[in-house]
Parts: C-alpha cells; structure tokens; sequence
C-alpha cells in the first residue's frame, strides 16, 4: 500500500498580517491531483492543520472543502489526522463522528477511562489498501502538552520506602524500556512519554496481525531535529523538552512526524521522518524546499520511501540575500523592485523583507520603505533594523533589532539581562515558555 505524509499546513496563517490564504488552495489543490495520481491509499496528517487554536472561517471551510474534494476525487482513500500543539484538539475533534463517515480519522487527545485504562481503540486505525485489506495498523499520536502527560500518568500513594519518588505509578514489567523508571523519577514528562507509549505500542502489537505494518505518526520535537527559525518553538511536552527517537521502536516501518518545518530524516533513518511544511511559514524558511512524503509498504517492510516537491505559489524575497544594506543602498535596491502590474491580482505578488544597518538614527526609513515597495511588484513583511552601537545593560554582544521585530521570548530575555546580573535561570525560562505556549495555543495553566 502507499502512504502519503504532511504536516503542518498551519491553515489560516498570516505573514506579518499578509493573508496566505491563495498559497494555501494551491496547495490544497496540488494534493488533491497528486493522491488521485499516485494512487494514494492513506494521506496521514501529522499535526498543525491550524495556525491557531481558533481558526478564522476561511480556514475552516478550506479545510471541509479540501476533506470532501479529495475523497470525491478518491474514494478509497483513508485520511488520518493527529492534532499539532497549534491547533486547539477539543474544535479539531469536534466534527469527528461526522468525518468519520467519509473515511476520515481526526485523534485529538489521549484519555484512560474510569478504570484507569489507556483508551487506545481511537488511536489505533488500520490502514487498507485500495482493494479494502487492512495492510498496516496506524498508531496515531497527538501533540500532547506536559498537563496532558502529567494527567496520564496515573497517581499512586507512595510506600514510605518509596518516600521522595514522585506520585507515578510506574510502567508494569514488559510494558516500559527499563529506563522508564529513572526517567520517571528525573523526568516526569519524559518518563511519562515513555510509559505513555510503552502501553500504547503494546496495544498495537496485540492487534496487529502477521504480514501487517506497525505505523506511527505523531507530533512532536525529537532529538536530533533541526529547527526552522521564527515559526517553530523549540518546545514539546513540558514546552522546553525535546523528546528521545527511541520512543518509537524498531518494528516500526514507518514514522510520519509533524512539528518541524524543514523535511528531514532523524539519525540517517528512511524510515522516520519530518514531512516539513507544505509552504515556507517565515522568511528564513525560504531557503529550504517543501514536500510531502510517499511511503510504500510491501507486507512487514518499508519498501520504499520517496518524496514530491510542492510546487511554490508565491516567491518570498529578502534585500539583501544575506547580511544587511546601510539605509541608502537598501532604498536604491527597493526602488529597483519591478513595478507593480496592474493585472497580477494581489495574493501572488512576492513577499520582500528589507534589512537595514542603521549607524545613526533614521526614525523615517521605515516609511520610505514602504511607501517606494507601494508601487512595486512586491508586499512588504518587515524591515529588519540592524543597529550598530552595543545595547546597554544586556552583558550581551548580540545586534539589536527594532522591538517590532523581536520575538516574545527575546523581549523577556532582554528585559531580564536589563534588571538583573549574571545568566538567565533555565527553570525561569522554562516557565516563561510554557506560559507562553498557553497564551498563545490554548494551554492549560
């Protein structure tokens, strides 16, 4: 059978206020084409369908509309979907009895029962082929944020010799890797992971059956992955923890992740892998393709895995390529930007950002700017302000950017270096990145 892997669509995402809505239904649009022509028998979505945990319309009809487009297009196909730490996992859920019908799985959250006992039948989902035989069984797990492991995790009362080893009932013999008890006691989170999949993955081998494939698609930041600048927070679980690859045993054909934005395997293996994005979500982003994965399954085995380029929409520009232009050079470079065409209709025009070193106070560049790119084949995203003096009170030889363009994070690490001596404390910034994480996805405080 054949799988095809995304993630990260980040439906309803906006760059600096410019809409992507177009780049989007391209998209939609060329992956609706490409599973009817390579024979797709399950398109598995790893996570962030949304931007955001309360999408605009636009992002939610587009969404329903893509869902019933390509199983028209294919009606054989299986569509699952896991929710990412963007997307809120109670809205994702909420049609799920209905997309149900049409053969499509949304899994936005893990849960155990009265009985204490891990609810594993919807996060297991066998795959079939276009013939209708169950080929592989999907062990489809969503972002889980560190509330939610905490919460899975079942108490137990500690045995005065146990005293001082945390309330966590540990994995039962057989279930866990025997660092789960270690990590347990170290990491909560980690720990938690570990159990949390040790009993899921149990589940899993109880219910395959002999010539079938054990698949896994979750989301999540592993370690070994490499980060795409100013879209991706290097936070999972407990928002600073990056989760270890052995989570995912060895008799897993394949492992569909979401979370990163630059496709790419872990640790050499075909096998495991970030799909990336489908769009380039931030400038930086710019520089690295954009795919989706096909993974084929003969019985047991990966046969093969092989990957398609997403045909780019929109061009995203920055002057320079690299480095910066003093304030002069960057208005000549704006200023010989093509000129606007009347006929070209707005969402297709590129992005530009423009970086500029300042030696000495220009309050009115950024106006120039954007009143010489007006009139040009182009949208502004920002300009980036470089400063050259050394920022006071940061103990820091870092550039100063103007706040406009400094993230949330940054903000709060540079106020702490102006009110305090010596480092930040990690604890401290941990805390900051789970408050933030909530603010902005809808975590639980």
């Amino acid at each position: 059978m054949r799988i095809l892997h995304t993630a990260d669509w980040h439906l309803g995402h906006t760059l600096r206020d410019h809409t992507r809505e177009a780049e989007h239904a391209h998209f939609l649009r060329w992956l609706v084409q490409t599973v009817v022509e390579r024979q797709v028998d399950a398109l598995l979505i790893a996570g962030d369908v949304f931007d955001s945990g309360n999408p605009p319309p636009a992002a939610w009809r587009m969404w329903f509309q893509f869902l019933d487009e390509v199983r028209r297009a294919r009606p054989t196909l299986q569509v699952v979907v896991i929710a990412g730490n963007h997307d809120s996992a109670s809205r994702l859920e909420a049609p799920r009895d209905v997309l149900a019908t049409i053969g499509v799985r949304v899994i936005g959250g893990v849960a155990r029962n009265a009985a204490g006992q891990l609810v594993t039948e919807h996060l297991l989902v066998p795959l079939r082929n276009a013939a209708g035989e169950v080929c592989a069984l999907c062990v489809a797990i969503p972002f889980l944020r560190s509330s939610d492991v905490i919460a899975l995790v079942p108490p137990r009362t500690p045995e005065p010799a146990a005293a001082g080893r945390g309330d966590y009932v540990l994995p039962r013999p057989g279930d866990a890797p025997a660092e789960s008890e270690a990590d347990l006691l170290a990491d909560p989170l980690i720990g938690g992971m570990r159990a949390l999949h040790a009993e899921l993955f149990a589940a899993a081998r109880s219910a395959l059956a002999p010539g079938q494939a054990l698949v896994v698609m979750a989301h999540g930041y592993l370690v070994g992955g490499a980060l795409s600048e100013l879209s991706e927070r290097k936070v999972l679980g407990g928002n600073q923890h990056a989760l270890p690859l052995d989570l995912f045993p060895p008799d897993c054909a394949y492992v569909a992740l979401g979370h990163l934005h630059r496709p790419q395997t872990l640790e050499q293996q075909e096998r495991v892998r970030y799909s990336g994005s489908p769009i380039p979500l931030s400038m930086p982003e710019r520089l690295h393709a954009h795919h989706v994965v096909f993974a084929d399954l003969d019985g047991e085995r990966l046969r093969k895995v092989w990957s398609l380029r997403v045909p780019r929409l929109v061009q995203l520009v920055r002057i320079p390529e690299r480095g910066e232009l003093e304030p002069e050079a960057a208005l000549a470079a704006v200023a010989a930007l093509p000129p606007r065409d009347a006929a070209e209709p707005d969402e297709l025009r590129p992005f530009v950002e423009v970086a500029v070193r300042l030696p000495q106070p220009s309050p009115h560049l950024g106006e120039r700017i954007a009143r010489l790119i007006a009139d040009k084949n182009a949208r502004l995203v920002r300009v980036d302000v470089v400063l050259t003096g050394s920022e006071a009170g940061t103990g820091s030889d870092e550039r100063a950017l103007e706040l406009g363009s400094l993230l949330p994070e940054q903000v709060f690490v540079r106020r702490y270096h102006r009110d305090h001596a010596g480092p930040l404390p990690e604890p401290l910034l941990a805390a900051f990145r789970e408050l933030l994480d909530a603010v902005q996805h809808g975590g639980v405080l």
